[in-house]
């Protein structure tokens, strides 16, 4: 049975969003209930953080930017599941044409194979190689060029992030795009593109707007993943990282060697506003995307938890803290009265704004 958008749309308006969640096992009240991720939240989410629109068919988290979406989004989040494998569950546990009122689609039989509308993400059944993966982003970050005398150099200097970490952070930047797309699908093929997620949906290299690349350096000085980001003024998101796990922390190299104090910062810039600086330190891509696996990284280290001035910077360095400290790493968050004078920063600044960055 074919499934196409007015289906899916029309499937999802007939499901109560505040029954599947219980369904789900969440417990909701009044439309609110705990996040799913309490471990990125201070206190573990005592106070519900989580709110449903049942009108709407909407939830989202008011702590976890990434956490929202509708009904199937839900599904995905709770069971950690792929979008067909979600659209199954709802159609095992709900079937609402055998209700009294159907759906106005034809009925269908959840036993028929589903094909799936390509306006969602491309999902192959057979996951690619490791080694293929690594080979695929590899070919793409040796199509860039090196960020001197393009317009992100302009950028960067304005940020105060200078020459001198251009090179050494292998920063990248996408200059020829037509170019980089026909040749990596010469390559690779669209299929293989797409499931690694250099391509979208529509079959177009996705940095189009995101031509900065900050790749993760290993130990080793190779690349398997990478963060994008826009240089443009009014592009929302800001920044685009490649789909998938992120291995570990920007910069984590420097966990190898023996730094007494390591600084842990809110994004990649921040990261590279001090290593400009020669001040050691490393990165995570928001303040909710701290993982505990990289906890033993940290292993031997003084950490200094250095997160933007703000609401979420703060419940974030609590939820850090917290992880860090069960594990026997000292540290302590920036803005505490025992810190250096650059930790004593406005609010709304993170530290880039702090070293005089324009954005």
């Amino acid at each position: 049975m074919q499934w196409d958008k007015k289906k899916i749309d029309s499937f999802k308006a007939s499901l109560s969003i505040t029954l599947v969640a219980k369904a789900l096992g969440l417990s909701v009240e009044n439309g609110r209930c705990h996040c799913f991720y309490p471990m990125r939240h201070a206190h573990g989410d005592r106070t519900p953080s989580l709110s449903i629109s049942e009108a709407k068919g909407l939830f989202r988290c008011w702590v976890c930017p990434d956490v929202r979406g509708d009904v199937i989004d839900l599904v995905q989040l709770v069971r950690d599941c792929s979008f067909p494998e979600a659209l199954k569950w709802l159609v095992e546990e709900f079937r609402p044409w055998e209700n009294s009122e159907p759906l106005q689609t034809n009925a269908m039989n959840p036993k028929q194979e589903i094909v799936f509308p390509e306006e969602r993400p491309l999902v192959l059944e057979e996951e690619i190689s490791p080694t293929l993966h690594d080979k695929v982003i590899l070919s793409f970050l040796k199509k860039l060029v090196p960020v001197e005398n393009t317009q992100a150099a302009s950028w960067l200097i304005r940020r105060r992030i200078f020459k001198s970490i251009w090179n050494k952070m292998k920063l990248r930047y996408v200059e020829d795009y037509d170019g980089i797309s026909k040749s990596l699908q010469e390559e690779f093929g669209l299929e293989l593109l797409q499931k690694v997620g250099l391509f979208n949906k529509r079959g177009h290299l996705r940095y189009y707007k995101h031509r900065l690349i900050f790749p993760y350096l290993d130990s080793q000085g190779r690349a398997s993943y990478f963060q994008a980001r826009s240089i443009l003024a009014n592009t929302f998101p800001k920044e685009q990282n490649l789909p998938g796990r992120v291995p570990f922390p920007y910069n984590s190299k420097i966990l190898d060697g023996s730094p007494d104090w390591v600084y842990l910062c809110e994004g990649v810039v921040d990261t590279l506003t001090l290593l400009c600086r020669n001040i050691s330190a490393v990165g995570i891509p928001g303040v909710s995307s701290f993982k505990t696996e990289w906890v033993p990284l940290f292993k031997g280290k003084n950490v200094i938890i250095s997160f933007d001035k703000d609401e979420a910077g703060r419940n974030g360095a609590l939820v850090v803290q917290e992880l860090l400290s069960v594990a026997g790493i000292h540290n302590v968050i920036g803005g505490n009265l025992n810190l250096p004078e650059m930790f004593k920063m406005k609010e709304g600044y993170d530290v880039n704004d702090f070293f005089g960055g324009r954005k």
